[in-house]
């Protein structure tokens, strides 16, 4: 693959949505949270685009005191180089170079068929996710789960508990991720929160995500996520169980009811990470190693990019 695009930076304004969704759409890599909507209602942004649109790289963006950067903003997982083929390493060296020197700060995630640069002045950090074909039928994709996994379901079973889908409201599943895990996300703001709620409503009138709670067998809510869809993922965006439900295991029914829903199908699973050791070590439970796709991906942190 040549690196000898043509490539040039363009604030929102002067990206042509039209052009920049069907790049995604088409591109293999071309995952949910790069379409022009979700990027839209999460943050803002500028990209990288080579020719008419062949190749894009988004780049969420920030100011603080005067100066812009950017960032990883809220749901949003890999980005990096989005294209019909994946990045050569001279390709992704271009790209990095392109980033316009007003970005005193360049602090992303690239993609799992972005390769790292190899340009001075960056620090690259590998990260892992976590992600399962789901192309079988259930009772195999079951016979995969750990013991401890089933262990967990049979208790839930136990508990009576059961799905419902379509009927948690956005702001049911973010009440439920505060009280969980906020004080572990301090950074997560007011406005933060508030952008989650309109991406979630914003892709769930698209066709584009949903909502699935787990109830028991008194109609009590146990836990409740927020899933992102399209015809190449599901996405586990925002989810959280309540006290009584991490008692009985309700995430396990939770994931275990979405595997089941789109068991046989072209769709992958994909878990959002995570580097966080104990929740990586939850995720392994739905797969072994030998039938589990560990993507890696990479983190890139640059304050010299001047001097490329």
């Amino acid at each position: 693959m040549s690196s000898s695009y043509d490539i040039r930076y363009l604030d929102r304004e002067k990206i042509d949505a039209a052009k920049w969704d069907r790049c995604v759409e088409r591109s293999p890599n071309g995952w949910l949270y790069a379409r022009s909507f979700y990027l839209d209602c999460i943050c803002s942004w500028g990209a990288l685009v080579a020719e008419d649109y062949e190749y894009i790289m988004p780049l969420p963006k920030k100011n603080k005191l005067g100066l812009q950067y950017a960032y990883v903003p809220p749901l949003v997982g890999q980005l990096g180089i989005i294209g019909p083929h994946p990045a050569t390493t001279d390709l992704t060296n271009a790209f990095i170079r392109h980033i316009p020197r007003r970005f005193s700060l360049v602090d992303i995630l690239l993609g799992e068929q972005t390769p790292a640069p190899t340009l001075p002045g960056i620090r690259i950090t590998s990260r892992i996710n976590y992600i399962l074909s789901l192309n079988e039928e259930y009772a195999n994709l079951w016979k995969n789960y750990s013991e401890d996994a089933k262990k967990n379901l049979r208790r839930s079973a136990r508990h009576g508990l059961m799905p419902v889908f379509d009927q948690v409201p956005m702001s049911t599943v973010i009440g439920l991720y505060k009280a969980a895990y906020g004080e572990k996300n301090s950074h997560l703001a007011a406005k933060d929160y508030a952008m989650i709620a309109r991406l979630g409503e914003s892709c769930i009138e698209k066709g584009l995500g949903f909502t699935i709670g787990i109830v028991d067998s008194r109609d009590q809510l146990m836990a409740a996520a927020f899933l992102g869809k399209d015809d190449k993922r599901i996405y586990y965006l925002l989810g959280a169980p309540t006290g009584p439900g991490r008692r009985n295991s309700a995430i396990h029914c939770l994931i275990d009811q979405l595997i089941q829903r789109y068991a046989a199908t072209d769709l992958t699973f994909d878990f959002e990470g995570s580097d966080i050791p104990s929740v990586a070590a939850f995720y392994r439970k739905f797969s072994p190693r030998e039938s589990r796709l560990d993507q890696v991906y990479f983190h890139l942190f640059s304050r010299l990019l001047h001097s490329f």
